[in-house]
């Protein structure tokens, strides 16, 4: 009754050069996804529940509250499953807010590579126009982090000219005369 529940979901391309076990490989390390959310502080591993479930507690800012109402952070838990093609995040939060997050690597027909994050939010009516926007922004962030990481994956790095080297690395010992 003095609950709301919305949706919010966004997809974004991802280059084809990344390497489809890279993605999975990224949405499989809950700490990497936690923290592609600016707004987190801190996350702890509380626990495994099962084979592709782990239990985490999870520090955010409440950047949607006016700093002079709170300004301090929330700590929630986050239920984090692991699925062939991405994860599932259950999220319980403080004042009855849940959230349901899937994060998915599809490939459609065209070729394409897109990242799916679809969330389902329940939260008190008083909260739900601040949350809904939080929500909202905060999947454009996530989206952008994601690519900006997965990116830096697909870089190949460049080995340092030999001359560059510090000596420890070089076979340049002084010779006894």
């Amino acid at each position: 009754m003095f609950e709301t529940t919305f949706s919010q979901v966004s997809e974004s391309e991802i280059s084809s050069s990344i390497p489809e076990d890279a993605i999975i490989t990224l949405m499989h390390d809950f700490p990497l996804i936690a923290k592609l959310n600016p707004d987190c502080k801190d996350v702890h591993l509380v626990g495994q529940i099962s084979e592709n479930t782990w239990e985490y507690k999870v520090e955010d800012c409440l950047a949607f509250i006016p700093k002079k109402l709170w300004n301090g952070g929330v700590w929630y838990t986050a239920i984090y499953t692991t699925v062939p093609d991405g994860c599932d995040i259950t999220v319980k939060a403080p004042g009855g807010f849940t959230s349901i997050n899937r994060w998915r690597a599809i490939r459609p027909n065209d070729g394409k590579r897109i990242i799916r994050i679809t969330s389902d939010a329940k939260c008190s009516k008083t909260f739900s126009v601040f949350v809904r926007k939080f929500l909202e922004n905060s999947h454009g962030q996530l989206q952008r982090a994601f690519r900006e990481k997965a990116g830096q994956i697909s870089k190949p790095t460049l080995m340092r000219r030999r001359s560059s080297w510090p000596n420890e690395y070089t076979n340049t010992t002084p010779v006894a005369a």
